[in-house]
């Protein structure tokens, strides 16, 4: 359950809003392009950090999950991350 809790700038009383969260499983591939791409960013962070989450994921598994999820890249931002997720991937095999 997440619970907040707000005032309005010039209120007195504050409202609480409660919101149960249900867990729904969904498979990967069944979320959204930017889901997915959000998925790779954080991963990628995770791996740079070592973190203990990231458990079996490798810059291989951020690289795919990456470019199946580039999309409609207009200003290139995704493939400048798609190349330097290569370009990490390449240092760390060595």
């Amino acid at each position: 359950t997440v619970k907040f809790r707000y005032k309005k700038p010039d209120g007195a009383i504050s409202k609480l809003i409660v919101h149960p969260l249900v867990n729904n499983s969904i498979a990967l591939n069944k979320t959204s392009e930017n889901f997915r791409w959000s998925a790779a960013v954080a991963a990628l962070g995770m791996l740079l950090r070592d973190s203990e989450y990231v458990k079996e994921f490798n810059y291989q598994d951020v690289l795919q999950l990456a470019q199946n999820a580039k999309g409609n890249d207009r200003e290139g931002y995704r493939i400048e991350f798609i190349n330097m997720v290569k370009s990490l991937n390449t240092i760390a095999i060595r």
